[in-house]
Order: structure tokens, then sequence, then C-alpha cells
């Protein structure tokens, strides 16, 4: 997973250096488990943010990582320019309630791919994204535990 590798070095270098504030530019919510779960998405003094925006040819990325109940990842890949009328041609859900060290559950080989109803998409100023989510989340170490996880995001998207 080389997109955990920006936020991973984002995460470790806010851990050397306690001096930065963080400050929550956004949320994600869902349900898994029959508890609910909130994450924040974090953003720090100098402008680092745990949301991703990057254009690559045809393909526009957005990269959400949050922190709170454990840790969430969502990513968006859209084809040409995103906008609220075209559905993501590809939605990557990863939602770890315990943290690194406990179980990932993953939209990724769910028999039920995920949708996203999106509400607000601005890439204009910091941009943001407001969308609800539905995916079939399976458990990687027991992939034949499967729940369906209903949920919402929230967020600035820190362009600068």
């Amino acid at each position: 997973m080389s997109s955990m590798k920006p936020i991973l070095a984002l995460v470790l270098s806010l851990m050397a250096a306690p001096t930065f504030a963080l400050d929550s530019i956004g949320t994600v919510t869902a349900r898994l488990e029959g508890a609910d779960l909130s994450w924040q998405v974090l953003t720090t003094e100098d402008g680092a943010a745990m949301v991703q925006v990057n254009d690559i040819g045809p393909l526009t990325m957005v990269d959400t990582h949050a922190m709170g109940d454990g840790d969430v990842y969502i990513g968006l890949v859209f084809q040409d320019e995103p906008s609220i009328d075209v559905a993501p041609v590809g939605i990557t859900i990863d939602i770890r309630p315990e943290g690194a060290a406990g179980p990932v559950w993953k939209s990724a080989g769910a028999s039920v791919a995920p949708t996203l109803s999106i509400e607000r998409l601005n890439l204009d100023g910091a941009g943001r994204i407001e969308a609800g989510f539905e995916a079939m989340l399976c458990r990687g170490d027991t992939p034949a535990t499967c729940e369906t996880v209903i949920g919402r995001i929230e967020t600035d998207l820190g362009l600068p």
C-alpha cells in the first residue's frame, strides 16, 4: 500500500516533532459491529494534511486518512475532473477500529463494491467533500466475516 507511506511519514514526523499543533479539518463516521465510530482528519500548522488530492493523467485520486476510534482510510479514484455528478471509478475503504495492532475491515475482495453519494465536492480554495458511503467490509484475518457499513465523510481537502 504505497498510498500509506506519505501518511505514515506524516504521523511519524508528528510524533518526532510534538511542537506542531494538530487541527481537525473534518470527520469520518461509520457504524461497524454495532458501534458508532468517529475519526478526525488532521492537519498541522505547516499545512501537511491527512487528505491528499493527486492528479495522475486522466485520473484524480482523493486519499483520506483519519484517526480516532482506531483509524480509517478512504481512497477515491475519479476519471477526469471530479464532481458531484460523477461517481468515482474506484472506491477503497479500510477501517481498523483497534488501530494498527487490530484487524482491518476492508472493501477490497468483498462481494459488493462500495458506493458513494456525494452531496458536495469542491476543489476550489481549500476544497471540501461531503458524502455518504455504504460498503461491504470483510475482516482481513477472517475474510468470511463481512458486514455492511454505512458512514459519512465531511472534510476539507487541505488544498494549498
